[in-house]
């Protein structure tokens, strides 16, 4: 009995290991989206995170990338990424998709006082996810599109994936920062920008990423070499990940405020 349960935490320390390896926007861009985002809490929401979390909402920023290979949360595989038809409109595919399920836990967590510790727990750390997720610019899945993970860009020579690129865009595009270094060098939006950003639900902002993301399938095109780019368009794909990053940020925190808003 002994060797089988050993046996069992081994794959699963291994598989969450490997997990780790292929995080989305990485653990740089999770944990500063986290880390902003947790700057505009408020004091009731900022309480309430902590009491349910015992940790900072950076620590588990890149949690559900950690279990999703995981029983029970297999399922959760597919709630990292939006897609959209050829007019933007974000689709269902068998309630899959990160905007079905965030604006499903923003319904649900109204009433989460009457939910067990546990399960807003779990919640939370989906929440914290997936807002952040569904900002990255390779997140937007489009049906016209279908091998938008498929080809190759490259990076000082070195071939990457189109997604693989973008995932790490935060780490790769902001060397050695920290998760103060981007709340204290990009956290500048106006009270009325933000209040603009905050508006509507997963699903109008899925719809926003659909429009504006297709952009980056011509910014950078296939076997297109990043360093080569001009530097206008270099500088655009790093607005674009900012852009996205504080998206994220701010929508996570509205979301948070929302729920534990008494």
């Amino acid at each position: 009995m002994k060797k089988k349960l050993l046996l069992v935490l081994a794959i699963a320390v291994a598989t969450v290991s490997t997990t780790l390896k292929v995080q989305a926007w990485g653990g740089v861009g999770h944990s500063a989206i986290a880390y902003i985002a947790e700057q505009h809490l408020n004091p009731e929401a900022k309480e309430k995170c902590y009491h349910y979390l015992q940790h900072s909402l950076a620590y588990y920023a890149s949690w559900m990338d950690s279990w999703r290979a995981i029983d029970p949360y297999k399922e959760t595989t597919y709630w990292h990424t939006s897609k959209v038809d050829a007019e933007d409109n974000p689709l269902y595919n068998n309630n899959r998709g990160a905007h079905i399920h965030i604006d499903r836990l923003r319904k649900e967590m109204k009433d989460y006082k009457s939910m067990s510790d546990s399960a807003v727990v779990v919640n939370l750390k989906l929440l914290i996810h997936m807002v952040g997720d569904m900002h990255c610019p390779s997140h937007t899945g489009y049906s016209d599109q279908p091998r938008y993970k498929g080809y190759n860009i490259y990076r000082s020579g070195k071939a990457t994936k189109f997604h693989t690129f973008w995932d790490a865009a935060p780490a790769y595009m902001h060397k050695n920062w920290t998760c103060e270094d981007f709340h204290k060098n990009l956290d500048k939006w106006s009270k009325k920008k933000i209040a603009k950003t905050v508006q509507g639900t997963a699903e109008d902002w899925a719809r926003v990423n659909g429009k504006e993301m297709r952009e980056v399938y011509s910014l950078i095109p296939a076997d297109a070499e990043y360093t080569k780019l001009s530097d206008e368009d270099r500088a655009r794909a790093v607005m674009i990940c900012q852009t996205q990053m504080l998206r994220g940020a701010y929508r996570l925190a509205h979301v948070l405020n929302e729920i534990f808003n008494e």
